[in-house]
């Protein structure tokens, strides 16, 4: 399996804490049968280091170095928080996975920019494909998923986490998870690991759960082929054009935030 979205870089953003945290990762990954990593360190948000893109590639390299002994290949990435900057400092410096068209870009959790599509055009424009990490996490997503239907229909991409997939995030985000899959609305599975506890490099159970949303040979497809297109910087397979959630019934409901006493 591939895992296309990881926070392993040790000291960088709320990911793993030291390199033996990131080690214990990897081996939890590895034994759930990954055998490719993309590194997406945070970028324009919660980094501890105020965007030191030095410092970012020499941890990178440093990692490679460090992990020489476990089976896994390690790839270069970001996830990039939406940012007035953002179309410009793509290939700038290097956002994309592995040197390819496609580059992660996240959102903040509880809204959605006015001028998304236009953003995305731009973007578009300069032939760059940008992926949308976890909507079904995103609560403007999960309230208007004819918006994510209208992104990927203009050729975007987005991925779906593991955990959410399984309801290990809650009932909610799974419901949006699945929906989302069943309209071919979000293309692979990714981990979104941030550490070996509570947010480890698994993917299998997720993967198990989807198989039971849309097969299982689409499921298996979602972090293997897909994802390896992704890395080569090829088309992804077609496994189904996105579809309007607005042509069926569908209801989820937002979790309210607990008030501050």
């Amino acid at each position: 399996m591939i895992d296309l979205h990881s926070h392993l870089l040790p000291d960088w953003d709320d990911g793993a804490k030291d390199w033996d945290e990131m080690l214990f990762m990897a081996e939890i990954a590895f034994k759930d049968g990954i055998k490719k990593i993309v590194l997406t360190p945070h970028i324009y948000r919660l980094c501890k280091h105020g965007d030191n893109l030095a410092l970012l590639e020499q941890r990178i390299a440093q990692l490679k170095e460090r992990a020489a002994g476990i089976p896994i290949d390690f790839y270069r990435g970001a996830e990039v928080f939406v940012h007035h900057e953002i179309v410009e400092n793509i290939r700038k410096h290097n956002f994309t996975i592995n040197n390819s068209d496609y580059f992660f870009i996240e959102f903040p959790s509880d809204y959605i920019l006015s001028g998304v599509k236009d953003l995305f055009f731009n973007i578009m424009l300069k032939q760059f494909i940008p992926i949308i990490s976890h909507p079904e996490r995103n609560a403007v997503f999960m309230e208007r998923p004819e918006l994510l239907y209208e992104l990927v229909k203009m050729g975007s991409l987005a991925q779906v986490t593991a955990k959410s997939v399984s309801g290990e995030f809650g009932s909610e985000t799974k419901k949006a998870a699945h929906l989302f899959m069943k309209h071919n609305l979000v293309h692979f599975i990714a981990s979104d690991a941030h550490d070996s506890g509570r947010r480890p490099p698994r993917l299998s159970l997720g993967v198990d759960e989807a198989g039971k949303v849309v097969g299982e040979e689409k499921a298996a497809a979602m972090v293997t082929e897909i994802p390896q297109a992704i890395l080569d910087n090829q088309s992804i397979p077609d496994w189904g054009e996105p579809e309007s959630p607005a042509k069926k019934k569908w209801t989820i409901r937002i979790p309210k935030k607990n008030k501050k006493k």
